[in-house]
């Protein structure tokens, strides 16, 4: 009898799953636990990892700063190395060890005159026996490091570090010798108003001297007139600024910062083209406004009298002719290829075609609205460029919808002219031009100071300040 209450009660201890349920999901949860926490662990590590990324890029640059390309490559090593090693000194988690490569490796590379590469790898002092002592051309520091970040779940389980990593490189030229072609969109079309304010102006003065109120479609003078808008526009009591105006101060300004870096042995070339300086729609749409040279003070003058090319009303007279522009501007580079423009002598310049236009070309073609076809640029046109190694950059001054009376700021018809000329092709103006420059070399400008932005970015980017690389 008592063997068999035992029994049974075996038996109901053995059938009861209250308690069993508890220990597997306690047991169950350890993995949930442990998988959570790994997570973390590795969370923690990448945010890390993105900080000490942050430090490698700030050390790769420290070694080819201007004022570091006219020290040896072993003060770059050191500046670099102090660098990175200062910055990571507080930060917590993190386990390295910069005193060996397999912690962090500087690598430091020079290009001297004539194209001799040198290469060391820190720590490095002095030059290799041999080598002539040259300021580099060109510098490049590439920073590697390998660490260790600290986990608190996994190590638990005997995994107490996770594994970073990361590489970073700067790069910069000293003083390149580059030619830059400048062709500059001068046609009736930049003519228009720089602002809203200033085609308020227009309006206000044209209806006073020439009887009507004017801010497109009226560049010439008319015969029946006594004034040409542009001549209105530069009377001083009206003192109107139109687009051309902006295109010449960015362009001064431009000339002014490469006057400014400009090297003891002249290393920055300029050549002036006007685009729409022409008789008239068979003739050539550009011509050469400047020679290359060096004496960029001379370039600066002949800019300060850049203004809208001549225009007497005849059609295709004063035209925009991007094709045109494109193909003349070509021989004038005598550019070989990007391998032998390298930009280690002047002969050897490295070369750059920029063109500042609103995008909109005249085109030959069946009689069209007002007398004109109007399409964007082939960005075929400029393939010729590339194929040399030229590199083709574009400042697009946007071609804004011209409000039909600026007299009315609420109003939002616009002129007839723009309607018909413009707005069937201007989806496709932005494109076409950045299908012409070459990537990272177009550049979209609206008023003033994006122009001059524009304009200065280009000539930075010509320059090769220190730049990431990687």
């Amino acid at each position: 009898m008592l063997i068999s209450q035992v029994t049974r009660t075996l038996r109901a201890i053995a059938h009861d799953r209250r308690g069993n349920m508890l220990m597997i999901f306690a047991f169950s949860i350890i993995p949930f636990i442990f998988a959570t926490g790994m997570g973390i662990d590795y969370a923690g590590a990448m945010r890390l990892q993105t900080r000490v990324n942050t430090v490698t890029d700030a050390a790769a640059l420290s070694a080819v700063t201007s004022p570091m390309m006219k020290e040896g490559m072993d003060d770059a090593c050191q500046v670099a190395r102090a660098t990175f090693e200062s910055q990571v000194a507080d930060v917590r988690g993190l386990t390295i060890d910069t005193k060996q490569p397999s912690g962090l490796t500087i690598t430091i590379t020079d290009t001297l005159p004539f194209g001799l590469p040198v290469k060391i790898v820190c720590p490095a002092i002095g030059l290799p026996v041999g080598l002539p002592s040259f300021l580099p051309l060109s510098r490049t520091a590439t920073v590697t490091y390998t660490a260790r970040s600290a986990n608190n779940f996994a190590g638990i389980l005997g995994k107490a570090f996770l594994g970073i990593s990361g590489m970073a490189s700067a790069k910069t030229t000293l003083a390149p010798f580059i030619d830059i072609h400048l062709a500059l969109d001068t046609s009736q079309s930049m003519g228009l108003a720089a602002t809203d304010a200033d085609a308020l102006k227009l309006w206000n003065a044209t209806l006073k001297y020439n009887r009507r109120g004017c801010q497109f479609g009226c560049h010439s003078r008319d015969p029946n007139e006594p004034y040409s808008m542009e001549e209105i526009a530069r009377r001083p009591d009206v003192n109107a600024r139109m687009r051309v105006d902006v295109l010449r101060d960015a362009t001064i300004d431009m000339i002014d910062t490469a006057s400014s870096n400009q090297g003891s042995n002249q290393n920055y070339q300029f050549a002036l083209y006007r685009i729409g300086k022409n008789g008239g729609r068979r003739a050539t749409g550009v011509d050469e406004y400047m020679k290359l040279t060096t004496r960029l003070s001379d370039v600066r003058a002949k800019v300060t009298g850049l203004t809208l090319g001549a225009n007497d009303g005849a059609i295709g007279f004063g035209d925009t002719d991007l094709p045109t522009a494109t193909s003349f501007v070509l021989p004038y580079l005598n550019a070989t290829s990007a391998t032998y423009d390298d930009g280690t002598t002047q002969a050897k310049a490295r070369k750059f075609f920029f063109m500042v236009t609103d995008g909109v070309t005249d085109t030959e073609g069946s009689w069209c609205t007002y007398g004109h076809c109007t399409a964007p640029i082939d960005p075929k046109t400029c393939d010729a460029y590339k194929t040399k190694g030229v590199t083709v950059g574009i400042v697009y001054t946007t071609y804004l919808p011209t409000k039909a009376d600026p007299t009315n700021p609420s109003s939002t018809a616009l002129r007839d002219e723009y309607i018909k000329l413009v707005q069937p092709i201007a989806t496709q103006i932005r494109p076409s031009l950045e299908k012409c420059a070459t990537p990272g070399w177009f550049f979209e400008a609206a008023d003033a100071t994006t122009i001059h932005a524009a304009m200065q970015t280009l000539f930075r980017q010509a320059t090769q300040t220190p730049s990431l690389i990687r």
